[in-house]
């Protein structure tokens, strides 16, 4: 527990696609399960790290196990279809697995261009805790890293937004939408926005929201999805919480 800055990124690869060679990169140590088979070249940047073996079924004692809802059955929920240009916004302030989980869903229904609004610093001056948040270049780099992880095959238009339409209130060129359960009226504000300027409509993708307890909360109530969600909000409240029981814990060793 208390590994809030903790990155963990899943990466599902078929057997005859290519591998980064570069994914190994900036990382100290590659945990595999103990009898595991891989039947695909790694790269030597993976195969250079330490490997750390974990027995299969072992978990931290201390952490909870997570309930994930039932599997649905895939003919009564189809694939959806690949959009040539997708769009999604966010602040995306201390990446954590909800900014994830809503940049691989439009990553994986785009073929061509995923444009993401990431909302100007000039935006964030009532955030809680600030002076903490990171600023728009920092954020800016950590999602193209991200998308160049999960999928390098296309193209990723990210750009600073001042507002809640960003491209999608201009650009005729994008067919799709991606936002979580709890900005969905930023959506019907954008659908309202492109009617009135002749666009064409934009095919809607919901993400539920999670929280660091449960894979979803099923709330339609948008202040109790803000609450409760996993958010960067509690993220910056833990970094300051956990600097100021560091500086307490260093003026009590100095006296």
């Amino acid at each position: 527990m208390d590994k809030v800055l903790m990155h963990v990124d899943v990466l599902l690869k078929g057997l005859n696609e290519d591998l980064d060679p570069n994914l190994g990169a900036d990382l100290g140590v590659c945990f595999r399960v103990t009898g595991d088979s891989i039947p695909v070249q790694l790269p030597g940047s993976v195969t250079a790290l330490r490997q750390w073996y974990i027995h299969p079924g072992e978990r931290d004692s201390e952490s909870p196990l997570v309930t994930l809802p039932g599997t649905p059955d895939i003919s009564e929920n189809p694939l959806p279809p690949f959009y040539p240009v997708t769009a999604l916004g966010g602040t995306f302030d201390h990446l954590h697995s909800g900014h994830k989980i809503l940049l691989s869903m439009g990553a994986f229904i785009t073929c061509e261009k995923l444009i993401v609004g990431i909302t100007d610093d000039v935006l964030l001056q009532n955030k809680a805790n600030k002076h903490v948040l990171e600023n728009l270049s920092t954020r800016t780099e950590q999602v193209r890293k991200f998308l160049q992880f999960f999928k390098p095959d296309i193209e990723a238009d990210i750009v600073p937004i001042t507002d809640v339409y960003g491209p999608t209130g201009w650009d005729p060129n994008i067919q799709a939408l991606v936002v979580s359960r709890e900005t969905l009226s930023g959506a019907d504000a954008i659908a309202k926005h492109r009617k009135e300027k002749g666009l064409s409509q934009l095919k809607t993708f919901i993400i539920d929201v999670i929280s660091s307890t449960a894979a979803s909360l099923d709330h339609e109530d948008a202040n109790f999805l803000k609450q409760h969600k996993l958010s960067s909000t509690f993220i910056r409240q833990w970094i300051v919480d956990r600097n100021k029981q560091e500086e307490e814990e260093e003026k009590g060793q100095a006296g």
